[in-house]
């Protein structure tokens, strides 16, 4: 994790080189010896003991935490420098602060990655700043009640492996989607409780539970033609969000541009409100998803953050085996795409189909549309019987990008609770073949 000052840089003229790869390995690695060490000398059965050993835990993590803060804030720093001078020297212009500076282009995906992650870290920063001095009676409470949002170097994901953090992730995201399904199910057949309280609002009951009805019998359908099994063995291309996506294609493009209501995905008649609960307790499951938002961060808000990811990744033309490991798995975790025991091949065909779907299709479909546009009016203008369209009527394309990657994460959920290797237990036999 990352953490960005708020020091104005603007005085300095000489890019800082940011700290190696190795160095941060390197101490990274020394964090980890020195924590196994101190864990395995508390292992004593003296109360005393281990009171001292947790005091002293406590005081050694701090300490590892405040360095590699002050790490994260000289390379936060380099990584903005380098930005700047390519925004000077490429585009003539200064880089805006913020998000939109990150998104300005001139760094890796590792350095974007980073940079987004430190304006991430300082607004938990400040928040964590601003409890402790304005409720500070409280404050221990508000660290018992919202562990996530402590900056990246204290949180609590660091201090557990990998394979445990993935199968805790993995077994909220299976509840969550059998949560959704039972409450799809219920709500396509009984009416809710407050259906009673308005006696003219039956036939819009019966609608809303005929919509969802429909709504679950196309769920079945597209859940009948998702990979098969021996797809899954072979590695090939993923399938079953392609046919969503080309089947929800009408809904995803238009002639007119798409209203607030209807990117923020309100109204209710493409998504139910029992998918967009469960596609938020999805999200919230990972840490890292949650940014600085205590109580979880919405669904769109999400979607926000990925399609920026989205648009560096295609913008700057990054290609997706260049991603290590650990990005590429929290990319893929950020679009609810796979699950523990994925390898990087699996993760990299998955991402670049993603990508392909949400950002090249739409870009390739609106630019040939406009394309066409554009000929027609030629051919209009080089004729002589014939007057140019006025503007009104030249039917641009619009893209809903916003409903294709909630449609796409829902399918990612389904398909990840569906897996053999998913955490889930109960639901992983239940899905096995007999």
């Amino acid at each position: 994790m990352a953490v960005v000052s708020s020091t104005a840089t603007s005085t300095m003229t000489t890019v800082v080189p940011p700290p190696s790869l190795d160095d941060e390995v390197d101490y990274k690695d020394d964090k980890i010896e020195e924590q196994l060490t101190v864990s395995s000398s508390s292992s004593s059965n003296n109360p005393l003991v281990q009171l001292v050993n947790y005091v002293k835990d406590t005081a050694v993590n701090f300490k590892n935490g405040l360095v590699e803060l002050n790490m994260a804030h000289k390379r936060c720093n380099a990584i903005r420098n380098k930005q700047t001078m390519y925004a000077k020297t490429n585009l003539g212009i200064s880089r805006p602060r913020g998000l939109k500076g990150v998104q300005i282009g001139g760094i890796t995906y590792e350095e974007y990655d980073y940079l987004r992650k430190g304006l991430v870290d300082r607004n938990k920063l400040l928040a964590v700043i601003m409890v402790s001095l304005a409720l500070p009676n409280y404050f221990v409470y508000y660290l018992w009640t919202f562990p996530d949002m402590m900056p990246g170097p204290f949180m609590k994901s660091n201090f557990i492996s990998r394979a445990d953090a993935a199968n805790e992730l993995s077994r909220k995201r299976c509840h969550a989607v059998i949560s959704v399904m039972l409450d799809m199910e219920k709500g396509a057949r009984i009416a809710p409780w407050s259906a009673k309280l308005n006696p003219f609002g039956r036939k819009a009951t019966e609608r809303s539970m005929t919509r969802l009805g429909d709504l679950v019998n196309a769920g079945c359908t597209l859940m009948s033609s998702s990979m098969t099994e021996s797809e899954r063995e072979h590695n090939t291309k993923p399938t079953g969000g392609m046919v969503v996506v080309q089947r929800l294609s009408p809904l995803l493009y238009s002639s007119s541009p798409f209203t607030k209501k209807q990117q923020s995905l309100l109204d209710g008649k493409i998504l139910p409100k029992q998918i967009i609960k469960g596609l938020t307790s999805a999200i919230n499951a990972d840490p890292i998803s949650k940014c600085a938002a205590p109580f979880g961060i919405g669904f769109i808000q999400h979607i926000d953050s990925v399609t920026l990811a989205d648009e560096f990744i295609v913008n700057q033309g990054i290609s997706v085996d260049e991603i290590n490991s650990k990005l590429l798995e929290e990319a893929c975790s950020a679009r609810l795409i796979g699950g523990p025991r994925w390898s990087d091949e699996e993760r990299k065909v998955a991402l670049s189909a993603w990508l392909e779907e949400v950002e090249i299709k739409p870009r390739r479909k609106i630019m040939m549309s406009t394309m066409k546009d554009d000929q027609e009016e030629g051919d209009d203008d080089d004729s002589n019987n014939s007057v140019a369209a006025p503007k009104e009527q030249q039917q641009q394309l619009y893209y809903n990008g916003n409903l294709a990657r909630a449609v796409l994460m829902c399918y990612n959920a389904v398909d990840g609770t569906r897996d053999t290797r998913s955490d889930s237990k109960l639901l992983r036999f239940m899905y096995q073949r007999s």
